[in-house]
């Protein structure tokens, strides 16, 4: 009788034990673990109207955790956006005052005292739905590329699928309007379109 009682209280100090380390496991790795990408609130008042009127058609607002910028900094970017144009997408329009606006807010809360989200950026993986054709990444592309340079520039390259995943990932990193969730749809592209086997 007293063998069976030594044989449960140990089988039972066991499970305390492995139940203790494992809560320890979790919390620690709920403790470290972190976002791939910001997540930025949109703000409200009148820096809210003006990101709606005049960014949010052409890109989401989490890319701005990636800077710490001073406002030339910052309107470098915005100036940089109203001319990216094409003959398919056109620049972002912006007047004057509500620039300004957008630019206290952008200072305040990504200025070059803030901590910029670091640039951990993690490949998603595709969804049958991803996969482009030709048009629709062409369009992609020329929307993105053609406010700096020509869209031939990229469609004569040809390069693997991590080398174009580090150009487009770089172009976003210059003030490319290239939201992050296009980038595994190009990459899959250009890779296969454009890639280092010669006959794509």
């Amino acid at each position: 009788m007293k063998t069976r009682t030594a044989r449960v209280l140990a089988s039972l100090s066991v499970l305390a034990v492995v139940a203790t380390l494992a809560a320890q496991a979790a919390a620690q790795l709920e403790n470290n673990a972190r976002a791939a990408r910001p997540e930025v609130t949109l703000p409200m008042g009148p820096a809210r109207n003006v990101i709606l009127k005049s960014c949010t058609s052409c890109h989401g607002i989490d890319e701005y955790g990636y800077y710490a910028l001073d406002r030339d900094g910052w309107e470098e970017i915005i100036e940089r956006m109203k001319t990216t144009r094409s003959g398919l997408v056109q620049g972002a329009l912006i007047s004057d005052p509500d620039k300004e606006i957008l630019l206290d807010w952008l200072v305040t809360r990504f200025g070059p005292d803030t901590a910029p989200f670091p640039r951990e950026y993690v490949p998603r993986i595709l969804s049958e739905a991803d996969f482009l054709v030709d048009e629709t990444a062409e369009a992609r592309l020329a929307g993105t590329c053609e406010g700096c340079h020509t869209l031939d520039q990229v469609l004569s390259n040809r390069a693997n699928e991590e080398q174009w995943r580090a150009t487009l990932l770089d172009m976003v990193g210059r003030g490319a309007a290239l939201p992050l969730s296009d980038v595994e749809p190009l990459v899959e592209w250009l890779s296969r379109t454009r890639g280092l086997n010669p006959s794509n």
